[in-house]
């Protein structure tokens, strides 16, 4: 069975995800329930720290309105030359505690939250084939400057144990959410993240192994992104 048109739509529209906070603030129609969506947005419009293959970081996931928890992981499962700047491959792989993974891989030059720097968006749920989502070149002018404001330090208790993070309140629009940044914890420093979606801890973190390969190995028989108002092949 294919993805509904309107989730494909809603895909394309991550482009003006909002910095979660992370918190991750409207997504997965037909992906993840309506109530994780914010969330995982901000997740993927995280800034990459100090970007290299092969680092990634898993967390739990609690959704507002959701009694059992997701994993999510974030990877960085490649790299490669987007002009005359290096564009690196982020993974997001969602999964439910019931139900098929869904799987997101992005190439950016930047923070997803300006949609120029994404440059290819490719997606998989469960067994459907890996497809391509359209992106656009240029951001929202109506999007509000998302801005944040340090807390200070605090001691934040992990599975990978206690990391001391420093806390900063953000707020985008009329959206606010609290954001635990530590710099070693790659690929974007998330600890933790709290909104009105949900919360969001860090399991653990590392480099290499199995956590760091894509679970979308092969780009070549990825099915193109649909053109505006076309539904996509079942």
């Amino acid at each position: 069975m294919g993805i509904p048109g309107a989730l494909w739509y809603d895909l394309a529209m991550r482009k003006h995800m909002l910095m979660v906070g992370i918190a991750l603030a409207a997504l997965l129609a037909g992906f993840a329930p309506a109530h994780g969506q914010g969330v995982i947005n901000d997740l993927l419009a995280g800034k990459l720290l100090d970007p290299k293959v092969g680092q990634w970081a898993w967390y739990t996931l609690h959704a507002a309105e959701d009694e059992k928890p997701f994993s999510v992981r974030q990877a960085i499962v490649g790299s490669e030359s987007v002009g005359r700047r290096t564009g690196y491959w982020l993974e997001v792989e969602v999964v439910p505690p019931e139900g098929y993974t869904t799987v997101f891989k992005m190439l950016l030059t930047g923070p997803a939250s300006n949609p120029s720097n994404v440059h290819r968006v490719i997606a998989k749920h469960g067994l459907d084939p890996a497809r391509e989502v359209a992106v656009e070149a240029q951001p929202d002018e109506d999007t509000p400057r998302a801005r944040r404001r340090s807390m200070g330090m605090e001691n934040i208790l992990t599975q990978s144990g206690i990391i001391r993070a420093e806390r900063f309140a953000v707020t985008q629009g009329e959206q606010e959410l609290d954001l635990w940044l530590h710099n070693d914890v790659l690929p974007t420093g998330i600890v933790r993240m709290r909104s009105q979606d949900g919360e969001m801890i860090l399991q653990r973190y590392g480099t290499g192994g199995r956590d760091a390969e894509s679970l979308i190995e092969s780009v070549i028989d990825v099915q193109p992104a649909p053109e505006p108002g076309e539904e996509p092949e079942e």
